[in-house]
């Protein structure tokens, strides 16, 4: 299959030319294997007097973009994956013929964003469909209430060859970029390097997570889970214990030992989630797997960490939870706030073990009817069933 760019797309609500365009490119369109592959989106203006330009963090979901990759022509099912919150806003201003450039790593699993698919990773035929919507305006206060519009979309197909080699310098860019003067270089470097960086440069990966530089030290979790060896899961755990409890770094630092699922480290992060929050229970689940069940259905008797402890049987993996599972489910018709919040707690933890739910065409189930229903499935296909982590994507389907 030949690799080619298709024509673009530039939009605008009225008649006239947009004074703010914008433009995406690749550098090329064939790669290999552990390549950096990054899509540019540039700005320019192309009229008589200087614009203010709404951004933020490309990678944010308010950024205006939205980028769907798919590879050989196959939609991915999508995971459960949270994503949205706050992010940070604000303008640029670009005068006259001046243009602005942005990159966007697409080989970055990001997961605070939902549209993004499958990162250029494997070796295959991948399709980009990316757009960007465009607010301007003179008057930088305006730029937020009653911007001008346009946008700017285009496909692209490239290639990621298992046939050629990968230029043996071509991390070393990023390497000394991480002693840059600007942040944003600093930032750019960290996030590739941790993204598909080789287990060569893992004495230099492993200096993120005690760095004093947050460009560096924010990607330590994930610089670290790539790895996936015994010296990057302990400095995971080294950060567990010296980072600040409940913040990113913890939290993904905690999540990166859940998906090395070794249950050697279920005993740190037990004791994570009882000394400062029952969110890290989840992370504990992945790790043990079968091995966290106990110490889960200890918490579950505990009110103040019982929804947690629930959600957490989800992410075991083991086909143990499903019965402690439907068991929770109600089979009142108007059941009390609390009895209902468990049934839709253990619902979840149900449909991420089974990617099975209940709802029905044209509204959902009555949740009386959901024990019944999953006592039947477990009785007649629960002993065979893909039981499913946390990492698997696969689609969701019907309870029967």
């Amino acid at each position: 299959m030949p690799s080619r760019l298709l024509v673009v797309a530039l939009l605008a609500p009225s008649l006239c030319p947009a004074q703010i365009t914008g433009t995406f490119s690749l550098d090329k369109t064939t790669f290999a294997p552990g390549e950096p592959v990054f899509l540019s989106f540039t700005l320019h203006n192309s009229g008589i007097e200087p614009e203010e330009i709404h951004t933020a963090d490309p990678y944010s979901f308010c950024s205006g973009y939205q980028i769907h990759v798919t590879r050989d022509a196959t939609p991915q099912p999508a995971c459960f994956r949270n994503f949205g919150g706050s992010c940070i806003s604000g303008a640029i201003s670009l005068a006259p013929s001046a243009s602005h450039t942005e990159r966007i790593l697409l080989n970055y699993r990001n997961n605070s964003r939902g549209d993004l698919g499958d990162p250029v990773s494997i070796p295959g035929y991948y399709t980009v469909e990316a757009t960007r919507g465009i607010a301007f305006d003179p008057h930088s206060d305006n730029v937020f209430t009653s911007p001008d519009h346009s946008e700017a979309h285009e496909t692209f197909h490239l290639r990621v060859d298992d046939a050629l080699e990968l230029p043996p310098t071509v991390y070393a860019p990023y390497v000394q970029q991480l002693n840059s003067k600007d942040s944003d270089v600093r930032l750019e470097a960290a996030r590739t390097l941790a993204t598909i960086a080789p287990p060569a440069l893992e004495p230099l990966l492993l200096t993120f997570a005690t760095s004093k530089d947050y460009a560096l030290k924010q990607f330590a979790p994930l610089a670290l889970s790539n790895l996936s060896t015994k010296a990057s899961s302990a400095a995971l755990a080294q950060m567990l214990v010296d980072d600040k409890p409940g913040s990113y770094e913890s939290m993904t630092a905690a999540e990166g030992l859940g998906k090395t699922h070794d249950p050697a480290w279920l005993p740190i992060l037990l004791e994570a989630s009882d000394q400062h929050n029952s969110m890290y229970l989840r992370y504990a689940a992945d790790s043990g797997g079968d091995a966290a069940i106990a110490p889960l259905l200890t918490r579950l008797h505990t009110p103040t960490t019982r929804s947690s402890a629930i959600f957490a049987l989800g992410y075991t993996g083991s086909r143990a939870a499903i019965p402690i599972l439907i068991s929770l489910l109600s089979t009142q018709a108007n059941p009390d706030e609390e009895t209902r919040n468990v049934t839709l707690t253990a619902s979840t933890a149900l449909r991420q073990l089974t990617h099975l739910y209940p709802e029905q065409d044209g509204g959902a189930a009555p949740i009386s009817t959901w024990h019944n229903r999953w006592q039947n499935w477990w009785l007649n296909f629960g002993q065979t069933a893909t039981i499913y982590k946390p990492e698997d994507c696969v689609a969701d389907t019907k309870l029967p």
